[in-house]
């Protein structure tokens, strides 16, 4: 998969979820470059190590995955001259402490994991590597008993060092005149006593350091000078001793080295698996269905990076058709459809779980080819639509039979007719290559089209017209209407304009336009002063629906407008007058309702229509209906 598909389907944003959710470095790096592979026996064991990750988190919260905390450079520098700290063989420890804890839990999940718990067979306890670090280290120190020679100079250091400490309190305690304080301290890695300055020639001893104010020299008392010679030589012992040991231990290492690197790659591969497992518990995942040659069968996806908010999408794609063409209207979620169609693709197989049904099924494609998004190029010096030209070209030439083909606003950024002629075209030459075609579109005629095309299947974006608002979900087999028409007339457009915008756009090719004559200055004058006198009064009629623009709601005529300018309305069941100015037309009474049909019926409350329905079955003594003034 090219870098353009990647970033334009956002695939590197759920290669970096996968990341945070792996422990160590080399599993965090493998899953950022993590990508989709061809090979159908693969993509099942990756997609079946994932489903039993899953089963093996389920049923334990604790995993003894270890973050290898620089684990790789010791072990790949054992055998090169490189001498660990005794802190780097602490961490090597708790490794194969690790490993040994992986392998005993792994191979308990047998019977629900077999093939995630198989690879466990194929790591090495090490339990003498194990055992001499663990008997050589303590405290992230090598221990007094590591050896016997270390043992018995660490014997005579701590015998010296309390001789040295018992000496210099007496001499602290005898010679506290010349003292400054009565602190002792290190310079210079031997002990000293602050004497004062105007005393140094007369302190028997020598001069090691002074302060900075000049007011105190440190000095090592003459009777410690040889007792302090003997000390510095046994911690040159002590130091070459250590050496010795981390050697020793650095050699046992190295002859470890290749079933360490294989207990790293082990540990590595455990850390991904179970980050694949996370990331799909995160989505909501499952593992669906791969079977070759028979297309995409999408049931209940949502987007990965959406989550439960995303609304479902349910779609079939090289079984009766190969190619879908979505139409209508902006911001109804097209673009988001077809990045989830991709990414879900490029997610199975690289063995991860996507948020679907697990009946869905997807087959294998070699490549995907999109071309999404405002493709303007400043560098080059393209525009918009020569950009979206220069990638459709690629595609063109790529395109061939087993892969997906993404193109987002087909044939935009240019002149409408001929974009909508260049769009058929590269569609028409599309799927003649062979490939799976997903498109989404602005021109009505590339439905047509759709519609008519063997191969080919219309789809559009379902819309609410009542909140104008778009629903975000994907209607295959309808093309989807612009909506522009129902849109301005909801928002209060007078009817007469948008009947004759109707006309105008709809009116067969090559006929033309009756357009409106200009209007004279007179009559133009003449309207101005009707209007001004308020003689203009919009002609409303009984059951006519009218919008109410500070209500943000509808409402139905009861009664035309009276001398006042006022009319009656009926308002989500309630009666309410308002002036003529503050409505606005919204549909006629006979595109509602049928001929001869009973108005009655809207306006009379519930009691009145059983009462009219009882008597015009039967005279009813004492039923009477009370009918207010119009």
């Amino acid at each position: 998969m090219n870098k353009k598909t990647i970033e334009s389907l956002e695939f590197n944003k759920v290669l970096a979820l996968l990341s945070d959710y792996a422990m160590s470095e080399a599993a965090k790096h493998r899953a950022r470059n993590l990508l989709p592979i061809q090979d159908e026996r693969k993509i099942k064991r990756w997609l079946n190590e994932t489903t039993e990750a899953c089963k093996i988190i389920e049923k334990s919260s604790s995993i003894p995955v270890h973050s290898l905390h620089g684990v790789e450079q010791i072990v790949t520098l054992v055998d090169k001259g490189y001498l660990p700290t005794p802190d780097q063989f602490e961490f090597l420890g708790v490794f194969l402490d690790s490993v040994k804890k992986i392998k005993k839990f792994m191979i308990k999940q047998e019977y629900h994991a077999p093939i995630v718990s198989s690879y466990a067979y194929s790591l090495y306890e090490l339990t003498d590597l194990t055992e001499e670090i663990t008997r050589c280290i303590r405290n992230n120190q090598v221990d007094d008993y590591a050896s016997r020679g270390l043992s018995k100079i660490r014997s005579k250091l701590a015998t010296l060092d309390e001789k040295i400490k018992t000496k210099l309190a007496q001499i602290m305690k005898t010679s506290a005149f010349y003292l400054q304080d009565q602190v002792i301290s290190v310079r210079n890695g031997r002990y000293v006593v602050p004497v004062k300055n105007e005393y140094k020639r007369k302190f028997p001893g020598t001069i090691i350091d002074q302060s900075s104010s000049g007011q105190t020299v440190f000095m090592e008392p003459q009777d410690l000078n040889k007792l302090q010679d003997e000390l510095a030589y046994l911690k040159v012992e002590e130091e070459l001793e250590i050496q010795k040991i981390l050697g020793q231990l650095t050699d046992l290492t190295a002859a470890y080295k290749h079933e360490l690197l294989i207990n790293i790659e082990g540990m590595v591969s455990y850390d991904f698996i179970f980050a694949k497992a996370k990331l799909s518990k995160l989505m909501r995942g499952n593992e669906v269905k791969l079977q070759p040659n028979q297309g995409f069968q999408i049931i209940n996806a949502r987007h990965p990076l959406l989550g439960v908010t995303a609304v479902p999408l349910t779609i079939t794609l090289g079984k009766e058709y190969m190619a879908l063409v979505i139409t209508w209207p902006n911001t109804g979620g097209k673009t988001v459809t077809i990045k989830t169609i991709g990414l879900l693709a490029m997610m199975v197989q690289s063995g991860l779980h996507i948020p679907a049904e697990p009946e869905s099924s997807f087959c294998i494609v070699k490549n995907i080819f999109v071309d999404i998004g405002d493709q303007q190029s400043i560098e080059h010096s393209l525009s918009t639509f020569s950009s979206h030209i220069k990638n459709v070209i690629e595609i063109l030439s790529y395109s061939r039979e087993d892969t997906l083909v993404i193109l987002d606003e087909i044939g935009s950024g240019t002149d409408p007719r001929e974009g909508m002629g260049l769009a058929i075209s590269i569609l028409e030459a599309l799927y003649r290559s062979g490939a799976m075609l997903v498109a989404t579109t602005h021109y009505s005629e590339i439905k047509d089209f759709a519609e008519k095309a063997a191969g080919f299947q219309n789809g559009s974006m379902d819309f609410d017209i009542e909140t104008l608002q778009p629903l975000y979900k994907l209607i295959v087999g309808k093309g989807g209407d612009s909506q522009a028409f129902s849109i301005a007339q909801k928002l209060g457009m007078p009817l007469d304009i948008i009947h004759r915008a109707k006309e105008i756009s709809y009116q067969k090719p090559n006929v033309e336009t009756n357009f409106i004559p200009a209007i004279n200055e007179r009559e133009r004058l003449r309207k101005k002063e009707d209007r001004k006198d308020n003689k203009q009064i919009q002609a409303y009629q009984v059951g006519d629906a009218v919008w109410i623009p500070h209500l943000q709601t509808k409402g139905i005529v009861e009664t035309t407008v009276n001398p006042m300018g006022e009319l009656k309305l009926v308002v989500k069941g309630e009666k309410l007058t308002l002036n003529h100015k503050r409505i606005k037309p919204f549909i006629l009474a006979e595109e509602l309702y049928p001929e001869e049909y009973d108005l009655d019926q809207v306006f009379d409350a519930k009691d009145v229509r059983k009462k009219k329905k009882l008597m015009n079955r039967k005279h009813v003594d004492g039923l009477v209906i009370e009918q207010e003034e119009k």
